[in-house]
């Protein structure tokens, strides 16, 4: 019966950990936040404080989840961790914890723009990684560069593929059809968010994220603004749409590599991530229709984001 326990938490975890890396996206720093940010030039460091409460009832969300299932299922526990050794790992993740707080802190209060923020915590990693985990050393440099330059590329070629449709879909003018099916035939604001999420669900599904909103919300934007929805509110809604599709097939990037990892089938895993879908679903449906529970960290600390 242990037996049993240890390989359903192990068959468990190769499905929690692709449906809890969508969070990635949601929570600061997050590339697709920089991207929405250029093209609706919405406030990044809105954005970025906006995630932060959608991340975190996500988060939670599945946490719950998870705490129900390994008591059904009886699954494996470690002994608690003593309050000294838990300090003592707070104290040592902290130089890796500022990371994250540098590069929202820097573009928030204008200390530093996007770009300048992921330069300045690359020299920070470099430096910590060099000197206090003393994990990274010279010789590892070019191998690292070489790994994120091959990454960038990627990047680069679904941005170039992405213009190039894009180029397509200006000449046949589709996206000029498409506003005016927006503004013709769509007559209140919970209709439209309603179709947009379906919408970016749909995509989300065969498309990265990135490509996805450079080709689309240029196309929604305006009638968005019509309804008077701020494009922080959109942007929030179509990333965390866009989200979903790291777990669905037949993009779902990161279902596919923990479903080889796990030793699962593709199917089988898609059946067991349901459930986290249909919580990252509530938790983006109430910041659709209630975004001030978004909004509510941005106002805090800093009111003339918005």
């Amino acid at each position: 019966m242990r037996s049993k326990s240890r390989t359903l938490s192990h068959l468990h975890s190769s499905v929690y950990t692709p449906a809890s890396s969508t969070i990635g996206v949601i929570i600061p720093p997050s590339i697709p936040m920089i991207i929405f940010a250029g093209l609706t030039n919405a406030s990044i460091g809105a954005l970025f404080l906006g995630g932060i409460i959608p991340g975190i009832l996500i988060g939670l969300g599945m946490m719950v989840f998870v705490y129900f299932l390994a008591i059904k299922r009886d699954y494996p526990r470690d002994s608690k961790v003593k309050i000294v050794n838990f300090l003592k790992l707070v104290a040592q993740a902290l130089p890796a914890l500022l990371t994250p707080i540098i590069i929202i802190g820097g573009i928030i209060f204008g200390l530093f723009t996007a770009t300048e923020a992921a330069a300045i915590a690359s020299v920070y990693t470099l430096v910590v990684c060099m000197f206090y985990y003393k994990t990274l050393r010279l010789k590892d440099l070019p191998k690292i560069l070489m790994d994120t330059l091959a990454l960038s590329s990627l990047s680069l070629f679904a941005l170039a593929a992405a213009s190039a449709l894009g180029e397509l879909m200006s000449y046949y003018q589709l996206g000029a059809l498409a506003e005016e099916f927006f503004t013709n035939n769509i007559s209140t604001k919970a209709v439209f968010l309603l179709i947009i999420i379906l919408f970016f669900l749909f995509i989300g599904t065969f498309m990265d994220a990135i490509p996805a909103m450079i080709l689309f919300v240029p196309v929604i934007l305006p009638t968005a603004l019509e309804f008077g929805i701020d494009p922080v509110h959109l942007g929030l809604i179509v990333i965390i749409t866009l989200a979903i599709g790291l777990v669905t097939p037949p993009y779902g990037l990161c279902l596919l590599l923990a479903a080889k990892i796990g030793e699962m089938s593709i199917e089988r895993s898609f059946i067991a991530v349901i459930p986290y879908i249909a919580i990252i679903l509530i938790v983006m449906l109430f910041i659709a229709f209630f975004p001030d529970i978004a909004f509510y960290i941005p106002r805090m600390i800093n009111p003339s984001l918005f």
